[in-house]
Protein backbone atom coordinates (compact mmCIF):
# COMPACT_ATOMS: atom_id res chain seq x y z
CA UNK A 1 0.00 0.00 0.00
CA UNK A 2 1.45 3.27 -1.01
CA UNK A 3 1.71 6.13 1.59
CA UNK A 4 -0.90 8.09 0.10
CA UNK A 5 -3.45 5.36 0.78
CA UNK A 6 -1.96 4.06 3.87
CA UNK A 7 -4.03 4.98 7.14
CA UNK A 8 -2.27 7.79 8.96
CA UNK A 9 -1.33 6.54 12.69
CA UNK A 10 -3.68 8.44 15.52
CA UNK A 11 -1.25 9.38 18.58
CA UNK A 12 -2.46 10.71 21.66
CA UNK A 13 -0.08 12.86 24.38
CA UNK A 14 -1.11 13.27 27.74
CA UNK A 15 -0.11 16.84 28.70
CA UNK A 16 0.88 20.21 26.76
CA UNK A 17 4.02 20.81 29.27
CA UNK A 18 7.46 21.07 27.72
CA UNK A 19 7.72 17.27 26.91
CA UNK A 20 4.61 16.78 25.37
CA UNK A 21 4.40 19.97 23.33
CA UNK A 22 7.98 19.03 22.12
CA UNK A 23 6.79 15.10 21.51
CA UNK A 24 3.58 16.64 19.68
CA UNK A 25 5.31 18.84 17.33
CA UNK A 26 8.19 16.33 16.55
CA UNK A 27 5.41 13.30 15.50
CA UNK A 28 3.51 15.83 13.46
CA UNK A 29 6.47 16.18 11.31
CA UNK A 30 7.28 13.10 10.83
CA UNK A 31 3.67 12.49 9.78
CA UNK A 32 1.53 11.47 12.23
CA UNK A 33 -1.80 12.88 13.27
CA UNK A 34 -1.50 14.34 17.13
CA UNK A 35 -4.03 15.18 19.79
CA UNK A 36 -2.88 16.54 22.70
CA UNK A 37 -4.96 16.58 25.72
CA UNK A 38 -4.47 19.00 28.36
CA UNK A 39 -6.20 19.01 31.65
CA UNK A 40 -5.62 22.49 31.85
CA UNK A 41 -6.88 25.80 30.69
CA UNK A 42 -3.34 27.09 28.85
CA UNK A 43 -0.13 24.85 27.84
CA UNK A 44 3.40 24.95 29.51
CA UNK A 45 2.61 22.74 32.92
CA UNK A 46 5.39 23.50 35.16
CA UNK A 47 6.80 26.20 32.83
CA UNK A 48 3.61 28.21 32.34
CA UNK A 49 3.42 31.78 33.58
CA UNK A 50 0.94 32.91 36.91
CA UNK A 51 -1.39 36.04 36.35
CA UNK A 52 -2.25 38.30 39.12
CA UNK A 53 -2.30 41.61 40.04
CA UNK A 54 -1.67 42.62 36.54
CA UNK A 55 1.08 40.62 36.72
CA UNK A 56 2.75 37.89 34.83
CA UNK A 57 4.87 35.37 36.89
CA UNK A 58 7.01 32.26 36.56
CA UNK A 59 5.10 29.51 38.45
CA UNK A 60 8.17 26.92 38.25
CA UNK A 61 11.72 27.23 37.18
CA UNK A 62 13.82 29.60 38.15
CA UNK A 63 16.73 29.36 35.75
CA UNK A 64 18.23 27.95 32.07
CA UNK A 65 21.08 26.28 32.79
CA UNK A 66 21.46 24.22 29.50
CA UNK A 67 21.39 26.49 26.53
CA UNK A 68 22.82 23.74 24.29
CA UNK A 69 20.46 21.18 25.24
CA UNK A 70 17.70 23.37 24.38
CA UNK A 71 19.01 24.39 21.24
CA UNK A 72 19.30 20.45 20.13
CA UNK A 73 15.61 19.67 21.15
CA UNK A 74 14.55 23.27 19.23
CA UNK A 75 16.83 22.42 15.94
CA UNK A 76 15.12 18.52 15.83
CA UNK A 77 11.86 20.80 15.93
CA UNK A 78 12.66 22.90 12.89
CA UNK A 79 12.78 26.14 16.15
CA UNK A 80 15.49 28.64 17.39
CA UNK A 81 16.02 29.42 20.76
CA UNK A 82 16.90 32.92 19.39
CA UNK A 83 13.32 33.45 18.85
CA UNK A 84 13.37 33.34 22.97
CA UNK A 85 15.37 36.62 23.37
CA UNK A 86 17.52 35.11 26.07
CA UNK A 87 19.72 37.48 28.26
CA UNK A 88 22.71 35.97 29.75
CA UNK A 89 22.83 35.92 33.74
CA UNK A 90 26.20 37.78 34.56
CA UNK A 91 24.77 37.79 38.64
CA UNK A 92 23.59 34.09 38.91
CA UNK A 93 23.30 33.99 42.76
CA UNK A 94 23.98 34.44 46.35
CA UNK A 95 23.60 32.45 49.10
CA UNK A 96 23.28 33.74 53.18
CA UNK A 97 24.51 30.97 55.46
CA UNK A 98 23.15 30.61 58.53
CA UNK A 99 26.36 31.99 60.02
CA UNK A 100 25.54 35.27 58.36
CA UNK A 101 28.92 34.33 55.92
CA UNK A 102 27.60 35.00 52.15
CA UNK A 103 28.86 33.24 48.76
CA UNK A 104 28.32 35.07 45.33
CA UNK A 105 28.44 33.11 42.06
CA UNK A 106 28.73 35.19 38.76
CA UNK A 107 29.01 34.08 35.24
CA UNK A 108 32.18 35.04 35.47
CA UNK A 109 34.85 32.27 36.51
CA UNK A 110 37.37 34.78 37.60
CA UNK A 111 35.24 37.09 39.65
CA UNK A 112 34.07 34.33 42.14
CA UNK A 113 37.13 32.41 42.14
CA UNK A 114 38.81 35.74 43.21
CA UNK A 115 35.90 36.37 45.75
CA UNK A 116 36.53 33.13 46.97
CA UNK A 117 40.84 33.56 47.49
CA UNK A 118 40.07 37.07 49.41
CA UNK A 119 38.17 35.29 52.01
CA UNK A 120 39.97 31.89 52.32
CA UNK A 121 43.67 31.60 50.80
CA UNK A 122 43.68 29.01 48.37
CA UNK A 123 40.31 28.03 47.35
CA UNK A 124 40.08 30.61 44.00
CA UNK A 125 42.78 28.13 42.80
CA UNK A 126 40.16 24.96 44.04
CA UNK A 127 37.30 26.09 42.92
CA UNK A 128 38.77 26.86 39.34
CA UNK A 129 40.29 23.07 39.47
CA UNK A 130 36.62 21.87 40.23
CA UNK A 131 34.78 23.69 37.49
CA UNK A 132 37.56 22.46 34.85
CA UNK A 133 37.39 18.95 35.96
CA UNK A 134 33.36 18.49 36.22
CA UNK A 135 33.01 20.47 32.80
CA UNK A 136 35.18 18.34 31.15
CA UNK A 137 33.44 15.31 32.83
CA UNK A 138 30.17 17.00 31.43
CA UNK A 139 31.14 17.62 28.17
CA UNK A 140 32.35 14.21 27.85
CA UNK A 141 28.72 12.83 28.66
CA UNK A 142 26.80 15.29 27.43
CA UNK A 143 26.11 13.15 24.23
CA UNK A 144 24.41 10.55 25.84
CA UNK A 145 21.97 13.08 26.66
CA UNK A 146 20.25 12.80 23.30
CA UNK A 147 20.08 9.17 23.46
CA UNK A 148 16.72 7.53 25.42
CA UNK A 149 19.47 4.81 26.59
CA UNK A 150 23.21 4.79 25.81
CA UNK A 151 24.69 1.38 25.75
CA UNK A 152 27.48 0.18 27.13
CA UNK A 153 29.20 0.22 23.57
CA UNK A 154 28.02 3.81 23.52
CA UNK A 155 30.44 4.02 26.59
CA UNK A 156 33.14 2.56 25.16
CA UNK A 157 33.07 4.83 22.28
CA UNK A 158 33.26 7.73 24.14
CA UNK A 159 35.56 7.21 26.35
CA UNK A 160 33.58 7.83 29.43
CA UNK A 161 34.22 4.74 31.11
CA UNK A 162 36.93 6.39 33.00
CA UNK A 163 34.03 8.81 34.29
CA UNK A 164 32.36 5.23 36.24
CA UNK A 165 34.10 6.34 40.03
CA UNK A 166 32.40 9.68 39.43
CA UNK A 167 29.05 8.81 38.68
CA UNK A 168 29.09 6.62 41.53
CA UNK A 169 29.93 9.33 44.09
CA UNK A 170 27.81 11.69 45.69
CA UNK A 171 27.67 15.27 45.66
CA UNK A 172 28.99 15.55 48.79
CA UNK A 173 32.27 13.26 47.96
CA UNK A 174 33.18 14.98 45.07
CA UNK A 175 33.06 18.88 46.63
CA UNK A 176 34.95 17.30 49.81
CA UNK A 177 37.58 15.52 47.41
CA UNK A 178 37.45 19.45 46.05
CA UNK A 179 39.13 20.75 49.16
CA UNK A 180 36.98 23.89 49.12
CA UNK A 181 36.36 25.10 52.41
CA UNK A 182 32.20 24.45 53.59
CA UNK A 183 30.79 27.28 52.91
CA UNK A 184 31.65 27.42 49.12
CA UNK A 185 30.98 23.59 49.29
CA UNK A 186 27.30 24.50 50.82
CA UNK A 187 27.00 27.72 48.14
CA UNK A 188 27.29 25.16 45.51
CA UNK A 189 24.89 22.52 46.63
CA UNK A 190 22.28 24.87 47.15
CA UNK A 191 20.35 23.38 44.31
CA UNK A 192 20.16 20.17 46.19
CA UNK A 193 18.74 22.06 48.83
CA UNK A 194 15.92 23.33 46.45
CA UNK A 195 15.09 19.81 45.82
CA UNK A 196 14.78 18.95 49.83
CA UNK A 197 17.59 16.36 49.15
CA UNK A 198 20.24 15.88 51.34
CA UNK A 199 23.67 16.13 50.47
CA UNK A 200 24.94 13.13 50.83
CA UNK A 201 22.41 11.22 48.61
CA UNK A 202 22.55 13.46 45.86
CA UNK A 203 24.11 12.71 42.91
CA UNK A 204 27.43 13.51 41.22
CA UNK A 205 26.24 15.13 38.31
CA UNK A 206 24.75 18.13 40.18
CA UNK A 207 28.49 19.33 40.68
CA UNK A 208 27.70 20.24 36.69
CA UNK A 209 25.80 23.28 37.73
CA UNK A 210 29.15 25.85 38.64
CA UNK A 211 30.45 24.56 34.95
CA UNK A 212 27.37 25.27 33.03
CA UNK A 213 26.74 28.93 34.44
CA UNK A 214 30.17 30.13 33.83
CA UNK A 215 31.10 27.75 30.79
CA UNK A 216 27.99 27.83 29.16
CA UNK A 217 25.82 30.86 31.19
CA UNK A 218 22.86 30.60 32.81
CA UNK A 219 20.08 32.86 31.09
CA UNK A 220 16.96 34.11 31.18
CA UNK A 221 13.95 34.38 28.26
CA UNK A 222 12.67 37.34 27.22
CA UNK A 223 9.09 37.43 28.89
CA UNK A 224 9.98 34.81 31.28
CA UNK A 225 10.57 30.85 31.60
CA UNK A 226 6.90 30.71 30.39
CA UNK A 227 8.46 32.19 26.55
CA UNK A 228 9.15 28.62 26.09
CA UNK A 229 6.04 27.33 26.30
CA UNK A 230 4.23 30.01 24.28
CA UNK A 231 6.66 29.23 21.69
CA UNK A 232 6.47 25.80 21.61
CA UNK A 233 2.33 26.08 22.00
CA UNK A 234 2.36 28.16 18.81
CA UNK A 235 3.96 26.20 16.80
CA UNK A 236 2.51 22.91 17.76
CA UNK A 237 -0.39 24.60 16.41
CA UNK A 238 1.38 25.87 13.21
CA UNK A 239 2.02 22.46 12.55
CA UNK A 240 -1.08 20.86 13.12
CA UNK A 241 -1.20 19.16 16.26
CA UNK A 242 -4.58 19.62 17.48
CA UNK A 243 -5.08 20.72 21.41
CA UNK A 244 -7.73 20.26 23.33
CA UNK A 245 -7.89 21.42 26.86
CA UNK A 246 -9.91 21.12 29.93
CA UNK A 247 -9.54 17.73 29.00
CA UNK A 248 -8.49 15.53 32.28
CA UNK A 249 -7.19 11.73 31.40
CA UNK A 250 -8.63 9.21 34.08
CA UNK A 251 -7.30 5.97 32.26
CA UNK A 252 -4.67 4.80 29.82
CA UNK A 253 -6.86 1.66 28.43
CA UNK A 254 -5.22 -1.31 26.90
CA UNK A 255 -5.78 -4.63 25.66
CA UNK A 256 -3.70 -7.32 24.70
CA UNK A 257 -0.78 -5.75 25.91
CA UNK A 258 -0.58 -2.69 23.67
CA UNK A 259 -2.46 0.50 24.05
CA UNK A 260 -5.90 1.75 22.72
CA UNK A 261 -6.49 4.78 23.88
CA UNK A 262 -7.80 6.77 26.74
CA UNK A 263 -10.83 7.07 28.80
CA UNK A 264 -11.06 10.85 30.21
CA UNK A 265 -12.64 12.18 33.53
CA UNK A 266 -16.15 12.63 31.58
CA UNK A 267 -16.38 9.09 30.81
CA UNK A 268 -15.12 9.65 26.83
CA UNK A 269 -12.77 6.99 25.05
CA UNK A 270 -10.40 8.43 22.58
CA UNK A 271 -9.15 5.65 20.66
CA UNK A 272 -5.27 6.16 19.89
CA UNK A 273 -2.40 3.62 18.13
CA UNK A 274 0.14 5.36 20.39
CA UNK A 275 0.30 7.54 23.28
CA UNK A 276 3.11 9.77 24.86
CA UNK A 277 2.02 10.66 28.57
CA UNK A 278 3.54 13.88 29.87
CA UNK A 279 1.55 13.41 33.07
CA UNK A 280 3.89 12.83 35.99
CA UNK A 281 5.97 9.49 35.38
CA UNK A 282 5.40 7.24 38.34
CA UNK A 283 1.36 8.39 38.15
CA UNK A 284 1.39 7.35 34.87
CA UNK A 285 1.84 4.16 35.85
CA UNK A 286 0.39 3.99 39.20
CA UNK A 287 -2.72 6.02 38.58
CA UNK A 288 -3.38 5.78 34.74
CA UNK A 289 -2.44 2.46 33.24
CA UNK A 290 -4.45 -0.29 33.94
CA UNK A 291 -4.21 -3.54 34.62
CA UNK A 292 -0.39 -2.36 35.36
CA UNK A 293 1.51 -5.17 37.66
CA UNK A 294 1.03 -4.59 41.29
CA UNK A 295 4.56 -5.47 42.18
CA UNK A 296 6.01 -2.87 39.85
CA UNK A 297 3.91 -0.33 40.86
CA UNK A 298 4.78 -0.99 44.14
CA UNK A 299 8.55 -0.33 43.09
CA UNK A 300 7.70 3.26 41.14
CA UNK A 301 5.51 4.34 44.94
CA UNK A 302 8.88 3.75 46.36
CA UNK A 303 11.08 6.41 45.03
CA UNK A 304 11.97 9.39 46.85
CA UNK A 305 9.83 12.31 45.93
CA UNK A 306 10.55 16.09 45.28
CA UNK A 307 8.45 18.69 46.65
CA UNK A 308 7.79 21.96 45.17
CA UNK A 309 6.90 23.53 48.52
CA UNK A 310 5.47 26.83 48.94
CA UNK A 311 5.51 29.71 46.67
CA UNK A 312 4.34 33.60 47.47
CA UNK A 313 4.25 35.39 44.50
CA UNK A 314 4.94 39.48 45.18
CA UNK A 315 4.72 42.67 43.57
CA UNK A 316 7.64 44.38 45.18
CA UNK A 317 8.89 48.43 45.12
CA UNK A 318 12.56 48.72 44.08
CA UNK A 319 14.95 45.72 43.50
CA UNK A 320 18.04 44.29 45.36
CA UNK A 321 20.69 44.19 42.95
CA UNK A 322 22.61 42.74 41.36
CA UNK A 323 21.74 38.74 42.38
CA UNK A 324 19.00 37.33 40.03
CA UNK A 325 18.30 34.31 42.94
CA UNK A 326 18.88 34.98 46.38
CA UNK A 327 18.96 32.05 48.89
CA UNK A 328 18.88 31.97 52.42
CA UNK A 329 20.23 28.70 54.05
CA UNK A 330 18.13 26.85 57.07
CA UNK A 331 19.92 23.46 57.91
CA UNK A 332 19.11 21.28 55.13
CA UNK A 333 16.70 23.68 53.59
CA UNK A 334 16.74 26.68 51.90
CA UNK A 335 14.10 29.79 51.09
CA UNK A 336 14.80 31.67 47.25
CA UNK A 337 14.18 34.98 46.42
CA UNK A 338 13.64 35.55 42.65
CA UNK A 339 13.95 38.77 40.96
CA UNK A 340 13.34 38.98 37.43
CA UNK A 341 12.92 42.56 37.18
CA UNK A 342 16.82 42.52 37.46
CA UNK A 343 17.24 40.99 34.31
CA UNK A 344 13.78 42.26 31.89
CA UNK A 345 12.90 45.87 33.81
CA UNK A 346 9.67 46.10 31.15
CA UNK A 347 8.21 43.91 33.39
CA UNK A 348 8.39 46.49 36.00
CA UNK A 349 5.28 48.89 36.21
CA UNK A 350 5.25 52.37 37.75
CA UNK A 351 8.29 51.21 40.12
CA UNK A 352 6.70 47.67 41.09
CA UNK A 353 8.63 44.60 39.72
CA UNK A 354 7.59 40.76 39.73
CA UNK A 355 9.45 38.83 42.59
CA UNK A 356 8.77 35.02 44.21
CA UNK A 357 9.20 33.60 47.79
CA UNK A 358 10.14 29.90 47.42
CA UNK A 359 10.85 27.38 50.19
CA UNK A 360 10.72 23.94 49.40
CA UNK A 361 9.47 20.98 51.94
CA UNK A 362 9.86 17.67 52.24
CA UNK A 363 6.72 15.98 52.48
CA UNK A 364 6.64 14.91 56.23
CA UNK A 365 6.67 18.55 57.03
CA UNK A 366 4.12 19.75 54.77
CA UNK A 367 1.90 17.00 55.79
CA UNK A 368 2.53 18.06 59.39
CA UNK A 369 1.71 21.70 58.63
CA UNK A 370 -1.03 21.31 56.51
CA UNK A 371 -2.71 24.12 54.54
CA UNK A 372 -3.14 26.49 57.43
CA UNK A 373 0.36 25.77 58.83
CA UNK A 374 1.61 26.33 55.62
CA UNK A 375 0.23 29.50 54.85
CA UNK A 376 1.59 30.82 58.53
CA UNK A 377 4.61 29.65 56.81
CA UNK A 378 4.45 31.81 54.17
CA UNK A 379 4.04 34.39 56.77
CA UNK A 380 6.53 33.94 58.86
CA UNK A 381 9.07 33.68 55.28
CA UNK A 382 7.40 37.69 54.53
CA UNK A 383 8.49 38.68 57.59
CA UNK A 384 11.86 37.44 57.58
CA UNK A 385 14.34 40.87 56.55
CA UNK A 386 17.01 39.18 54.66
CA UNK A 387 15.34 39.11 51.05
CA UNK A 388 13.98 42.98 52.26
CA UNK A 389 17.09 44.88 51.52
CA UNK A 390 16.73 47.41 49.01
CA UNK A 391 12.89 46.59 48.55
CA UNK A 392 10.38 49.76 49.62
CA UNK A 393 7.53 47.91 50.19
CA UNK A 394 5.43 45.05 48.82
CA UNK A 395 2.56 43.16 47.59
CA UNK A 396 1.24 39.54 47.98
CA UNK A 397 -0.08 38.79 44.45
CA UNK A 398 -0.61 35.06 44.74
CA UNK A 399 0.36 32.19 46.83
CA UNK A 400 0.90 28.36 46.74
CA UNK A 401 0.92 25.21 49.37
CA UNK A 402 2.39 21.99 47.89
CA UNK A 403 -1.09 21.21 47.94
CA UNK A 404 -1.88 23.72 45.64
CA UNK A 405 0.53 23.41 43.40
CA UNK A 406 -0.43 19.24 43.29
CA UNK A 407 -4.10 19.87 42.65
CA UNK A 408 -2.84 22.77 40.15
CA UNK A 409 -0.49 20.72 37.57
CA UNK A 410 -1.83 17.19 38.33
CA UNK A 411 1.51 16.22 39.86
CA UNK A 412 1.88 13.08 41.60
CA UNK A 413 1.37 13.48 45.44
CA UNK A 414 2.51 17.13 45.25
CA UNK A 415 5.71 16.26 43.87
CA UNK A 416 7.46 17.49 40.74
CA UNK A 417 9.37 14.43 39.69
CA UNK A 418 11.02 11.72 42.09
CA UNK A 419 14.05 13.32 44.04
CA UNK A 420 17.17 12.58 41.77
CA UNK A 421 19.18 9.91 43.56
CA UNK A 422 22.80 8.90 42.38
CA UNK A 423 20.92 5.42 42.40
CA UNK A 424 18.13 6.77 40.33
CA UNK A 425 20.39 8.62 37.83
CA UNK A 426 22.33 5.26 37.23
CA UNK A 427 18.90 3.18 36.81
CA UNK A 428 18.42 6.28 34.06
CA UNK A 429 15.14 7.07 35.29
CA UNK A 430 11.75 6.29 34.00
CA UNK A 431 12.38 4.85 30.69
CA UNK A 432 10.92 7.20 27.36
CA UNK A 433 9.50 3.95 25.79
CA UNK A 434 7.37 1.82 28.14
CA UNK A 435 8.83 -1.91 29.03
CA UNK A 436 5.23 -2.90 30.23
CA UNK A 437 2.91 -1.91 27.77
CA UNK A 438 3.54 -1.68 23.88
CA UNK A 439 2.21 1.81 22.15
CA UNK A 440 3.17 4.03 25.43
CA UNK A 441 5.94 6.23 25.67
CA UNK A 442 7.24 8.85 28.29
CA UNK A 443 8.22 12.29 28.26
CA UNK A 444 9.11 15.09 30.98
CA UNK A 445 10.88 15.76 34.04
CA UNK A 446 10.83 12.06 35.41
CA UNK A 447 12.33 10.69 32.29
CA UNK A 448 15.52 12.19 31.48
CA UNK A 449 18.48 13.69 33.46
CA UNK A 450 19.74 17.46 32.55
CA UNK A 451 18.76 20.84 33.64
CA UNK A 452 15.27 22.27 33.19
CA UNK A 453 13.80 23.08 31.17
CA UNK A 454 15.94 21.74 28.07
CA UNK A 455 15.94 18.03 29.14
CA UNK A 456 11.94 18.18 28.93
CA UNK A 457 12.29 19.53 25.79
CA UNK A 458 14.76 16.69 24.99
CA UNK A 459 12.40 14.13 26.46
CA UNK A 460 9.69 15.03 24.02
CA UNK A 461 11.87 14.59 21.27
CA UNK A 462 13.59 11.65 22.28
CA UNK A 463 10.05 9.89 23.28
CA UNK A 464 8.84 10.51 19.44
CA UNK A 465 11.31 8.89 18.03
CA UNK A 466 11.37 5.64 19.96
CA UNK A 467 7.38 5.73 18.92
CA UNK A 468 8.47 6.51 15.31
CA UNK A 469 11.10 3.58 15.26
CA UNK A 470 8.36 1.18 16.61
CA UNK A 471 4.93 2.02 14.51
CA UNK A 472 4.99 3.78 11.07
CA UNK A 473 3.58 7.38 10.77
CA UNK A 474 0.94 5.38 7.95
CA UNK A 475 -0.19 1.97 8.79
Amino acid sequence: MSVETAQQRDVLVIGAGIGGLSASIRLTRLGYKVQVLEARASAGGLASGVEAGGFVLDAGPYIMLDKPGLDWAFQQLGLSTADLGLTLIESVYHVLHEDGRTTAFDHSLNTTAARFEAVYAGSGAQYKALVKHTFAIHQNLKPFTFKTSPGVWDVLRNGALRHVPFLLSSLDRVLKQSGLPEPVRKGISIWTHVAGQPVAQAPSPMAFVPGLFHEVGAYYPKGGMQSVATLLEKAARAAGVAIQYHTKVARIRTAHGRVTGVETTTGEFIPADALVSNSNGIGTYTELLENFKPAEKAKLRRLPLQSPGVCVYLAVQGRNPPYYIRFKLNGTGCTAFVQPGLLEPGLGQDGWYPARLIAPLDHATAAALGEAGQHTLMDQLLAEPWWQENIGAYRVLHRRTTFEWGREYTLYHDSMNPVMTARFMLKGRIAHRSPHVRGLYLAGSSTHPGQWVSFCAISGVLAADCLAQDFPAHA
